[in-house]
Protein backbone atom coordinates (compact mmCIF):
# COMPACT_ATOMS: atom_id res chain seq x y z
CA UNK A 1 0.00 0.00 0.00
CA UNK A 2 3.06 2.37 1.04
CA UNK A 3 4.71 1.50 -2.46
CA UNK A 4 1.75 2.02 -4.65
CA UNK A 5 0.84 5.33 -2.67
CA UNK A 6 4.79 6.87 -3.35
CA UNK A 7 4.51 5.17 -6.66
CA UNK A 8 1.16 7.42 -7.13
CA UNK A 9 -0.94 4.63 -8.23
CA UNK A 10 -3.44 4.67 -5.32
CA UNK A 11 -4.40 8.07 -4.95
CA UNK A 12 -4.27 9.59 -1.29
CA UNK A 13 -8.19 10.68 -1.35
CA UNK A 14 -9.17 6.98 -1.74
CA UNK A 15 -6.68 6.01 1.46
CA UNK A 16 -8.21 8.72 3.55
CA UNK A 17 -11.74 7.14 2.41
CA UNK A 18 -10.46 3.67 3.09
CA UNK A 19 -9.12 4.58 6.56
CA UNK A 20 -12.44 6.26 7.38
CA UNK A 21 -14.14 3.25 6.48
CA UNK A 22 -12.11 1.04 8.93
CA UNK A 23 -12.43 3.50 12.16
CA UNK A 24 -16.65 3.81 11.10
CA UNK A 25 -16.20 -0.41 11.06
CA UNK A 26 -14.19 -0.21 14.45
CA UNK A 27 -16.63 2.22 16.29
CA UNK A 28 -19.58 0.27 15.13
CA UNK A 29 -17.96 -3.08 16.30
CA UNK A 30 -17.59 -1.15 19.97
CA UNK A 31 -20.69 0.34 19.75
CA UNK A 32 -22.07 -3.26 18.93
CA UNK A 33 -19.94 -4.68 22.06
CA UNK A 34 -21.43 -1.81 24.12
CA UNK A 35 -25.38 -3.20 23.31
CA UNK A 36 -24.49 -6.33 24.17
CA UNK A 37 -23.02 -5.77 27.31
CA UNK A 38 -25.80 -2.95 27.99
CA UNK A 39 -27.87 -5.75 27.37
CA UNK A 40 -26.35 -8.37 29.31
CA UNK A 41 -26.72 -6.39 32.38
CA UNK A 42 -29.98 -5.32 31.82
CA UNK A 43 -31.02 -8.89 32.52
CA UNK A 44 -28.59 -9.52 35.23
CA UNK A 45 -29.25 -6.54 37.93
CA UNK A 46 -32.72 -7.06 38.74
CA UNK A 47 -32.14 -10.41 39.45
CA UNK A 48 -29.11 -9.24 41.19
CA UNK A 49 -31.02 -7.04 43.05
CA UNK A 50 -33.46 -9.26 44.62
CA UNK A 51 -30.79 -11.54 45.72
CA UNK A 52 -28.84 -8.97 47.17
CA UNK A 53 -32.20 -7.85 48.81
CA UNK A 54 -33.62 -11.08 50.71
CA UNK A 55 -30.33 -13.43 50.50
CA UNK A 56 -27.35 -11.38 50.96
CA UNK A 57 -28.20 -8.06 53.25
CA UNK A 58 -29.84 -10.99 55.64
CA UNK A 59 -26.76 -12.96 55.59
CA UNK A 60 -24.87 -10.09 56.59
CA UNK A 61 -27.89 -8.80 59.13
CA UNK A 62 -27.60 -12.37 60.59
CA UNK A 63 -23.82 -11.97 61.23
CA UNK A 64 -23.85 -8.67 62.92
CA UNK A 65 -27.10 -9.75 65.10
CA UNK A 66 -25.15 -13.09 66.09
CA UNK A 67 -22.55 -11.04 67.98
CA UNK A 68 -25.30 -9.51 70.07
CA UNK A 69 -27.72 -10.44 73.24
CA UNK A 70 -31.14 -8.98 71.62
CA UNK A 71 -34.69 -10.11 72.60
CA UNK A 72 -35.91 -8.91 68.70
CA UNK A 73 -38.16 -6.33 70.59
CA UNK A 74 -35.72 -3.46 72.61
CA UNK A 75 -34.23 -0.83 69.92
CA UNK A 76 -31.09 -1.37 71.28
CA UNK A 77 -28.88 -4.50 70.69
CA UNK A 78 -25.85 -5.54 73.33
CA UNK A 79 -22.62 -6.40 72.39
CA UNK A 80 -21.16 -9.48 73.90
CA UNK A 81 -18.48 -10.20 70.93
CA UNK A 82 -18.19 -14.02 70.47
CA UNK A 83 -20.00 -15.10 73.50
CA UNK A 84 -22.81 -16.77 71.57
CA UNK A 85 -20.46 -18.78 69.65
CA UNK A 86 -18.80 -20.00 72.57
CA UNK A 87 -21.94 -20.89 74.16
CA UNK A 88 -23.20 -22.75 71.27
CA UNK A 89 -19.67 -25.17 71.59
CA UNK A 90 -20.65 -25.68 74.79
CA UNK A 91 -24.22 -26.17 74.62
CA UNK A 92 -25.46 -30.13 74.83
CA UNK A 93 -28.40 -29.92 73.25
CA UNK A 94 -26.66 -27.91 70.16
CA UNK A 95 -24.50 -31.23 70.40
CA UNK A 96 -28.16 -33.51 70.84
CA UNK A 97 -29.35 -31.53 67.62
CA UNK A 98 -25.75 -32.39 65.39
CA UNK A 99 -26.48 -36.07 66.74
CA UNK A 100 -30.01 -35.87 65.26
CA UNK A 101 -29.00 -34.25 62.27
CA UNK A 102 -26.04 -36.91 61.39
CA UNK A 103 -28.51 -39.33 61.93
CA UNK A 104 -30.66 -38.16 59.38
CA UNK A 105 -28.12 -38.00 56.70
CA UNK A 106 -27.39 -41.16 57.48
CA UNK A 107 -30.52 -42.39 56.79
CA UNK A 108 -32.06 -39.93 54.35
CA UNK A 109 -29.19 -40.27 51.93
CA UNK A 110 -28.32 -44.09 52.22
CA UNK A 111 -32.25 -45.17 51.85
CA UNK A 112 -33.65 -43.37 49.73
CA UNK A 113 -30.99 -43.19 47.28
CA UNK A 114 -30.56 -46.74 47.20
CA UNK A 115 -34.34 -47.60 46.85
CA UNK A 116 -34.49 -44.77 44.61
CA UNK A 117 -31.99 -46.79 42.14
CA UNK A 118 -33.56 -50.27 42.94
CA UNK A 119 -36.35 -48.89 41.57
CA UNK A 120 -34.93 -47.00 38.56
CA UNK A 121 -33.49 -50.23 37.63
CA UNK A 122 -36.51 -52.29 37.78
CA UNK A 123 -39.37 -49.77 36.32
CA UNK A 124 -36.67 -49.33 33.29
CA UNK A 125 -36.52 -52.76 32.66
CA UNK A 126 -38.42 -53.17 28.85
CA UNK A 127 -40.74 -55.97 30.34
CA UNK A 128 -42.29 -53.50 32.61
CA UNK A 129 -45.70 -51.80 31.37
CA UNK A 130 -47.61 -48.99 32.49
CA UNK A 131 -44.06 -46.97 33.86
CA UNK A 132 -46.22 -43.94 33.90
CA UNK A 133 -48.18 -44.95 36.32
CA UNK A 134 -45.54 -46.10 38.33
CA UNK A 135 -43.47 -42.96 37.99
CA UNK A 136 -46.48 -41.28 38.86
CA UNK A 137 -47.11 -42.54 41.69
CA UNK A 138 -43.92 -42.58 43.31
CA UNK A 139 -43.13 -39.55 42.38
CA UNK A 140 -46.37 -38.08 43.97
CA UNK A 141 -45.17 -38.00 47.87
CA UNK A 142 -42.07 -35.44 46.26
CA UNK A 143 -45.12 -32.74 45.62
CA UNK A 144 -47.06 -32.99 48.22
CA UNK A 145 -46.13 -30.05 51.24
CA UNK A 146 -44.01 -31.18 54.03
CA UNK A 147 -46.32 -29.57 56.46
CA UNK A 148 -49.07 -32.23 55.23
CA UNK A 149 -47.12 -35.07 55.44
CA UNK A 150 -45.86 -34.63 58.97
CA UNK A 151 -49.48 -33.91 59.84
CA UNK A 152 -50.56 -37.26 58.19
CA UNK A 153 -47.96 -39.18 59.49
CA UNK A 154 -48.85 -37.88 63.02
CA UNK A 155 -51.96 -39.45 62.87
CA UNK A 156 -50.24 -42.92 61.37
CA UNK A 157 -48.26 -42.76 64.54
CA UNK A 158 -51.09 -41.92 66.51
CA UNK A 159 -51.13 -44.24 69.45
CA UNK A 160 -55.35 -43.78 70.07
CA UNK A 161 -56.55 -43.84 66.00
CA UNK A 162 -53.29 -44.42 64.08
CA UNK A 163 -53.07 -47.48 61.62
CA UNK A 164 -49.50 -47.99 62.56
CA UNK A 165 -50.08 -49.33 66.07
CA UNK A 166 -52.61 -51.57 64.23
CA UNK A 167 -50.80 -52.37 61.79
CA UNK A 168 -48.61 -53.90 64.24
CA UNK A 169 -50.85 -55.99 65.92
CA UNK A 170 -52.28 -57.16 62.94
CA UNK A 171 -48.75 -58.52 62.15
CA UNK A 172 -48.67 -60.37 65.78
CA UNK A 173 -46.74 -57.71 67.88
CA UNK A 174 -49.00 -57.36 70.80
CA UNK A 175 -49.32 -54.18 72.80
CA UNK A 176 -48.92 -52.06 69.18
CA UNK A 177 -51.83 -49.40 69.99
CA UNK A 178 -49.74 -48.60 72.82
CA UNK A 179 -46.71 -47.71 71.63
CA UNK A 180 -46.20 -43.82 71.66
CA UNK A 181 -43.55 -43.56 68.43
CA UNK A 182 -43.66 -39.55 68.81
CA UNK A 183 -43.67 -39.20 72.53
CA UNK A 184 -40.62 -42.26 73.28
CA UNK A 185 -37.29 -40.52 73.43
CA UNK A 186 -35.82 -43.55 71.89
CA UNK A 187 -38.04 -44.11 68.71
CA UNK A 188 -39.15 -40.46 67.81
CA UNK A 189 -36.34 -39.58 66.44
CA UNK A 190 -36.46 -42.86 64.00
CA UNK A 191 -39.89 -42.24 63.35
CA UNK A 192 -39.32 -39.00 62.00
CA UNK A 193 -36.98 -40.18 59.53
CA UNK A 194 -39.43 -43.05 58.47
CA UNK A 195 -41.65 -40.27 57.23
CA UNK A 196 -39.08 -37.43 55.95
CA UNK A 197 -37.52 -40.04 53.91
CA UNK A 198 -40.51 -41.62 52.51
CA UNK A 199 -41.24 -38.04 50.12
CA UNK A 200 -37.49 -38.31 49.05
CA UNK A 201 -36.99 -41.63 46.95
CA UNK A 202 -39.73 -40.65 44.40
CA UNK A 203 -37.25 -38.11 43.08
CA UNK A 204 -34.56 -39.72 43.48
CA UNK A 205 -36.20 -42.60 41.15
CA UNK A 206 -36.70 -40.13 38.24
CA UNK A 207 -34.09 -38.74 38.36
CA UNK A 208 -31.69 -42.29 38.05
CA UNK A 209 -34.18 -42.94 35.24
CA UNK A 210 -33.41 -40.26 33.23
CA UNK A 211 -29.92 -41.09 33.83
CA UNK A 212 -30.45 -44.86 33.45
CA UNK A 213 -32.19 -43.36 29.58
CA UNK A 214 -28.67 -42.47 28.66
CA UNK A 215 -26.39 -45.17 29.56
CA UNK A 216 -25.15 -47.13 26.04
CA UNK A 217 -26.45 -50.64 25.59
CA UNK A 218 -23.45 -51.45 23.91
CA UNK A 219 -21.89 -51.35 27.44
CA UNK A 220 -24.39 -54.24 28.57
CA UNK A 221 -24.61 -56.31 25.66
CA UNK A 222 -20.97 -56.35 25.77
CA UNK A 223 -20.97 -57.09 29.94
CA UNK A 224 -23.70 -59.80 29.07
CA UNK A 225 -20.91 -61.51 26.81
CA UNK A 226 -18.49 -61.67 28.83
CA UNK A 227 -20.40 -63.76 31.23
CA UNK A 228 -21.32 -60.92 33.71
CA UNK A 229 -24.43 -61.37 36.23
CA UNK A 230 -27.66 -59.25 36.87
CA UNK A 231 -25.55 -57.97 40.19
CA UNK A 232 -22.28 -57.62 38.36
CA UNK A 233 -23.60 -55.38 35.42
CA UNK A 234 -25.51 -52.99 38.26
CA UNK A 235 -22.25 -52.79 40.30
CA UNK A 236 -19.58 -52.48 37.26
CA UNK A 237 -21.37 -51.18 34.42
CA UNK A 238 -24.62 -49.29 35.89
CA UNK A 239 -23.15 -47.15 38.93
CA UNK A 240 -19.88 -45.94 37.32
CA UNK A 241 -21.64 -44.67 34.38
CA UNK A 242 -24.57 -42.89 36.43
CA UNK A 243 -21.67 -41.38 38.71
CA UNK A 244 -22.68 -38.09 37.99
CA UNK A 245 -26.49 -38.45 39.07
CA UNK A 246 -25.27 -40.65 41.96
CA UNK A 247 -23.10 -37.39 43.23
CA UNK A 248 -25.92 -34.69 42.48
CA UNK A 249 -28.17 -36.39 44.25
CA UNK A 250 -26.52 -37.39 47.40
CA UNK A 251 -25.09 -33.80 47.78
CA UNK A 252 -28.55 -32.22 47.45
CA UNK A 253 -29.77 -35.08 50.04
CA UNK A 254 -26.83 -34.11 52.42
CA UNK A 255 -27.75 -30.26 52.54
CA UNK A 256 -31.41 -30.59 52.59
CA UNK A 257 -30.67 -32.95 56.10
CA UNK A 258 -28.97 -30.33 57.62
CA UNK A 259 -31.99 -28.01 56.64
CA UNK A 260 -34.59 -30.14 57.45
CA UNK A 261 -37.26 -28.13 59.80
CA UNK A 262 -40.60 -28.34 58.92
CA UNK A 263 -41.41 -32.14 59.45
CA UNK A 264 -40.15 -31.99 62.42
CA UNK A 265 -41.42 -28.60 63.85
CA UNK A 266 -45.06 -30.03 62.80
CA UNK A 267 -44.82 -33.62 64.21
CA UNK A 268 -42.56 -33.21 67.19
CA UNK A 269 -41.33 -28.90 67.69
CA UNK A 270 -38.36 -30.99 68.62
CA UNK A 271 -39.67 -33.26 71.58
CA UNK A 272 -40.02 -34.71 73.30
CA UNK A 273 -36.91 -33.26 75.86
CA UNK A 274 -34.99 -32.24 72.80
CA UNK A 275 -34.69 -36.18 71.92
CA UNK A 276 -35.93 -34.79 68.11
CA UNK A 277 -34.36 -31.59 67.68
CA UNK A 278 -32.17 -30.69 64.84
CA UNK A 279 -30.06 -27.58 64.60
CA UNK A 280 -32.67 -26.17 62.77
CA UNK A 281 -35.45 -26.28 65.05
CA UNK A 282 -33.46 -25.65 68.10
CA UNK A 283 -32.20 -22.08 66.01
CA UNK A 284 -36.21 -21.27 65.70
CA UNK A 285 -37.28 -22.49 69.15
CA UNK A 286 -34.09 -20.27 70.45
CA UNK A 287 -34.81 -17.21 68.25
CA UNK A 288 -38.59 -16.95 68.00
CA UNK A 289 -39.99 -18.81 71.38
CA UNK A 290 -37.03 -18.24 73.74
CA UNK A 291 -36.41 -14.69 71.97
CA UNK A 292 -32.64 -15.01 71.80
CA UNK A 293 -32.06 -13.83 68.55
CA UNK A 294 -28.41 -13.63 68.72
CA UNK A 295 -27.74 -17.31 69.98
CA UNK A 296 -30.19 -17.64 67.31
CA UNK A 297 -28.46 -16.08 64.78
CA UNK A 298 -24.96 -17.83 66.21
CA UNK A 299 -26.79 -20.85 65.69
CA UNK A 300 -27.85 -19.75 62.18
CA UNK A 301 -24.18 -19.24 61.38
CA UNK A 302 -22.76 -22.31 62.86
CA UNK A 303 -24.82 -24.11 60.73
CA UNK A 304 -23.78 -22.98 57.32
CA UNK A 305 -20.59 -23.08 57.80
CA UNK A 306 -21.28 -27.00 58.46
CA UNK A 307 -23.44 -26.99 55.50
CA UNK A 308 -20.41 -25.22 53.66
CA UNK A 309 -17.76 -27.90 54.99
CA UNK A 310 -19.19 -31.08 54.41
CA UNK A 311 -20.61 -29.75 51.28
CA UNK A 312 -17.31 -28.98 50.10
CA UNK A 313 -15.56 -32.16 51.54
CA UNK A 314 -17.55 -34.38 49.91
CA UNK A 315 -17.88 -32.57 46.06
CA UNK A 316 -13.81 -32.81 46.00
CA UNK A 317 -13.50 -35.97 47.23
CA UNK A 318 -16.24 -36.87 44.28
CA UNK A 319 -14.37 -34.81 41.93
CA UNK A 320 -11.09 -36.43 42.88
CA UNK A 321 -12.64 -39.97 42.43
Amino acid sequence: MKKKLKQGIIPWSKVEAERKVDWMGLALRKSRKVRHWFGCFAFVIPALFFYAVFVIVPIISTVQISFHKWNGASPLMKFVGIDNYIRVFKDPIFYKALGNNVIWILFTIFVPVLLGLILAVMISQKSVKGKFIYRLTYFMPNVVSLVAVGIVWGWIYNPEFGIMGRALEAIGISGGRSIDFLGNENLVIWSLVIAGSWTCYGFNMVVFMAALQGVDQTYLEVARLEGASALQKFFYVIVPLIKGSIVLLVSNSLIGSFKVFDIIYIMTKGGPYHSSEVISTYMYNSAFNMNEYGYGSALAIVLAVIIAVCSGIFMNRADRE
